[in-house]
């Protein structure tokens, strides 16, 4: 299992000089891949391999200077981002997908990239005939310090600043320098083995929504913070100062700069919210097993009148957190087909007669009387789905089928 740890980095000023033009290099390095395939494919009818890119790629650093200037890794990767676009615009092809995405232009690049490859060690048992072994370890990228920043290795660059706040796990992969609006970042990517999966006996299901972010199955709401609309209106003044500048000048891109500042801080309060309510819903409630509908979030966000309320509270994103601590602390987490949970029944598994419109808050059943929140009624049935699909059963099934399976067992 993969696990990467972010890290900031504190550059001097001509080590920033020289990132931010190894950046412009790869840009270019990356849209002239782009364009080598395109030129080949349409006059020859041909694909350009990776190993094609990668032998041009040694001819070039033996004849021009600025080749040689960055690290060879770091091309290499630029070439793999590029090769792995094509290889899924392929594979979209194949399976005649509506929005092929044929890999775009490149306008800038924001990271390099570089592996951490191993070496011969040889180590000394302390044994009395003092035998000697070797090993293959892979390199440290950091170097520790005494003080309060220890120091990263960066190929051609030298010993860069970086804060380690908290320390390294398993055995590190490969390094990834981001350049964001807040400053300059380290995402160490670590190998750490896997761990096993706990036996599910604590359960819990939420159902997601736009007036409370989401409802538990045991009645719980958790508020929406609406993290983009409050922001709405310093975004709006930032804007406004932005136009009113000559594009290019040192005050636009002071503003530019600004601009992007204020769009990195909501997004940061947003992961910070998600990433607290996940632990939260694992740990600080004692469940190792959490149960969500499988929403296709692309679709439910082409509503026009829902579509920057969805967008603002970033269900795929809690999603795929949910999945990853989940994988990281060997627990559990399901999504279910969400069909009809909102219409149907908890206490009797009869589906409404009746289609309930979004502004209907509160379930009412016509067959059994049963009255309570719209929410809450679709998270239990949400649990009760996943509970018929653990003892064996479909998946995909009929909620009035999985309300008898429960009460019969």
């Amino acid at each position: 299992m993969r696990l990467t740890f972010k890290y900031p980095v504190y550059p001097t000023q001509e080590e920033k000089r020289i990132l931010e033009k190894w950046l412009v290099h790869l840009c270019d390095l990356q849209n002239s891949a782009r364009h080598d395939r395109l030129v080949a494919y349409e006059t020859e009818g041909t694909f350009v391999s990776l190993s094609d890119q990668q032998t041009l790629l040694r001819v070039a650093r033996e004849t021009y200077n600025d080749f040689r200037e960055v690290p060879q890794d770091f091309q290499n990767h630029a070439l793999r981002r590029n090769d792995k676009a094509f290889t899924a615009f392929r594979k979209r092809c194949k399976e005649n997908a509506v929005k092929k995405g044929y890999p775009r232009y490149k306008k800038r690049v924001r990271s390099l990239t570089w592996s951490l490859r191993k070496y011969t060690k040889v180590v000394r048992k302390k044994t009395k005939d003092a035998e000697k072994q070797t090993i293959r370890v892979r390199e440290n990228p950091i170097i520790e310090t005494q003080f309060r920043h220890n120091r990263l290795r960066v190929p051609k660059l030298g010993q860069v600043k970086i804060r380690m706040h908290r320390p390294l796990q398993g055995d590190p992969k490969e390094v990834t320098i981001i350049k964001k609006a807040s400053g300059w970042y380290a995402h160490i990517s670590c190998e750490i083995p896997d761990t096993p999966k706990v036996e599910p006996t604590d359960a819990i299901a939420v159902d997601v929504g736009t007036t409370h972010y989401l409802t538990t199955s045991e009645g719980e709401k958790e508020s929406n913070p609406r993290w983009y609309r409050k922001a709405e209106g310093l975004l709006r003044k930032h804007s406004k100062d932005l136009s009113r500048k000559k594009k290019g000048s040192q005050r636009w891109q002071k503003q530019h700069h600004k601009l992007a500042l204020h769009h990195e801080r909501t997004t940061n309060r947003r992961k910070d919210f998600i990433g607290k309510l996940v632990y939260k819903l694992y740990h600080h409630q004692k469940n190792n097993v959490l149960v969500a509908e499988g929403l296709g979030v692309s679709n439910i966000i082409q509503n026009k009148h829902l579509s920057k309320s969805i967008a603002d509270a970033s269900w795929g994103i809690f999603f795929k957190w949910c999945a990853d601590i989940a994988e990281r602390d060997g627990l559990h987490f399901h999504q279910v087909d969400p069909k009809n949970t909102s219409q149907t029944c908890s206490a009797c598994g009869e589906k409404s007669q009746k289609k309930l419109s979004l502004a209907i808050r509160t379930f009412d059943c016509q067959f059994c009387g049963h009255a309570m929140d719209r929410d809450h009624n679709a998270a239990i049935n949400i649990l009760l789905r996943a509970a018929c699909a653990h003892r064996g059963e479909r998946w995909v099934t009929n909620l009035t089928e999985t309300r008898n399976l429960s009460v019969d067992r």
